[in-house]
């Protein structure tokens, strides 16, 4: 099923701080992609719009029920609410996201807007139900991530252990391995890899 059949609005999720970097060559390809077939692209670029990751007292006091949430917070909600489909590209350090998409998780995907805790104490995912693509770049291979469980444990973090507990479970994972070494074709073999997945939402990518 192609995307445009059902989809508008993509948002883009960039996490590094190098604007020349293979995330933001992959970022800008998969947006000329979706443009040119006629999609609406949002860019949230998070070291350039120098998004804030820490959790701070005033998130706190929000969670705790005692006060808003911030505008910013609100901003990223609401570009997020808008999106048709999510595409979060990162570089993959230490086997996870890096800190700044991290405390972009913790900060936006809030108590009340993500998920909820009902009076019996039982969790209910209330993230919106769309598909959600994770690509990252890595400078391993895919069978020393396998051997020693990055891949599950990327899978766990993230898929299961953010996207899950809010309730999406239309989560799929690309990698782009031996990143630092990579050469032209190799770079283009994994475009084409993205393409499939851009514009056919009955593929899963089972790099992880």
């Amino acid at each position: 099923m192609s995307i445009l059949e059902q989809k508008k609005n993509a948002l883009i999720v960039i996490t590094h701080p190098d604007s020349t970097s293979l995330s933001h060559q992959i970022s800008n390809h998969i947006a000329n992609l979706l443009i040119q077939q006629g999609m609406n692209v949002e860019i949230a670029d998070l070291y350039q719009e120098e998004f804030k990751p820490a959790i701070t007292i005033p998130d706190l006091g929000a969670y705790r029920g005692q006060q808003a949430l911030g505008a910013d917070i609100l901003f990223e909600q609401t570009r997020f609410d808008r999106a048709d489909i999510v595409y979060f590209v990162f570089p993959v350090y230490w086997w996870s996201v890096p800190a700044l998409l991290k405390g972009w998780f913790e900060r936006v995907f809030t108590h009340g807007w993500a998920y909820q805790i009902d009076d019996q104490g039982t969790l209910v995912g209330q993230l919106k139900k769309i598909p959600v693509k994770l690509i990252g770049t890595g400078t391993g291979d895919q069978a020393g991530y396998d051997k020693h469980g990055y891949s599950k444990a990327i899978h766990t973090q993230i898929v299961e252990g953010i996207f899950g507990f809010c309730g999406n479970q239309d989560v799929q994972t690309s990698i782009l391995y031996h990143a630092d070494f990579i050469q032209a074709d190799g770079l283009q073999a994994f475009f084409k890899e993205i393409d499939t997945t851009v514009l056919d939402l009955n593929q899963r990518s089972v790099s992880c």
